[in-house]
């Protein structure tokens, strides 16, 4: 596979950001993978420049996103965003501003009604168990979860 230029590249990463939101990692990562040998920084640089990327609007996407219609909770979120590099002084204010606490209360009440309809477990005990495995594994808090299990 022939490297590509500096030009290549940038128009790629370009039309790439301009059909969805992306954050610097996720266009690092493209960049190696097509087999750019450039300064990956300067290409960024000029993305950011025009508009293409943008840090924070990526975060308020994907918070937003990932708590609608991912059903995740916060520690889910937050760990998805470490993993894309995000500095936690930036996500910490948006989770705030981004997600709604009654919603977000909600989304946690109705997975587990959902998934209490799947378990057939008759103990009462190991139905709360496995509910609370559940949505812990989504990212919710444990005080979360003990607040809605019963909901």
């Amino acid at each position: 596979m022939k490297p590509l230029s500096a030009s290549e590249a940038m128009a790629k990463a370009a039309n790439l950001c301009s059909r969805s939101e992306h954050c610097i990692a996720d266009i690092q990562e493209k960049l190696y993978q097509w087999g750019f040998e450039g300064d990956a920084e300067s290409i960024i640089g000029a993305l950011q420049k025009q508009g293409f990327i943008n840090e924070e609007r990526y975060t308020r996407a994907y918070i937003n996103d990932k708590y609608r219609f991912a059903k995740w909770g916060r520690i889910k979120i937050e760990q998805g965003l470490r993993q894309k590099r995000i500095p936690s002084q930036l996500y910490h204010h948006l989770m705030e501003e981004v997600i709604d606490t009654d919603e977000y209360r909600q989304i946690l009440r109705d997975l587990l009604k959902q998934k209490r309809k799947t378990l057939k477990e008759s103990d009462e005990y190991m139905l709360r168990t496995k509910l609370s495995r559940f949505a812990l594994q989504r990212g919710f808090t444990y005080e979360e979860v003990l607040c809605n299990i019963d909901a």
